[in-house]
């Protein structure tokens, strides 16, 4: 698993490990007496200024970015599963997001392009 970091007006609100990460947020374990953080005085859900710590195939990295909460459900009596999903992702946190999902590392196809046809030249 890994960690997760949210924040809301630069003050750390939740501390969770994620259980479920995709390209279109993440899912994450909290206790249900943690609830009342993920919201503001009127009730509504926050939006979340994130940090994930990830394993990509070059070793550990963050990724910032910020998140709204989509959907709450309860798993037990004390705990419960909250999905984030993302509205921002730093420039490389989809490409980090993604080593951290693939088995094999990511590679730029522009890249891969570029030195082909520089070897057929």
């Amino acid at each position: 698993m890994e960690d997760v970091i949210l924040r809301a007006r630069d003050e750390i609100s939740l501390r969770g490990k994620v259980s479920d990460i995709s390209p279109m947020g993440i899912e994450c374990d909290v206790e249900l007496s943690d609830m009342q953080l993920l919201r503001n005085d009127a009730g509504k859900y926050r939006q979340f200024d994130l940090e994930m710590t990830l394993t990509s195939h070059s070793g550990r990295c963050s990724v910032s970015g910020s998140g709204v909460v989509y959907s709450v459900r309860r798993i037990s009596q004390s705990r419960c599963m909250v999905t984030i999903r993302f509205s921002e992702i730093e420039q490389n946190g989809y490409r980090l997001i993604s080593e951290h999902l693939a088995p094999n590392p990511v590679v730029d196809l522009e890249q891969v392009r570029s030195v082909r046809q520089s070897r057929m030249a």
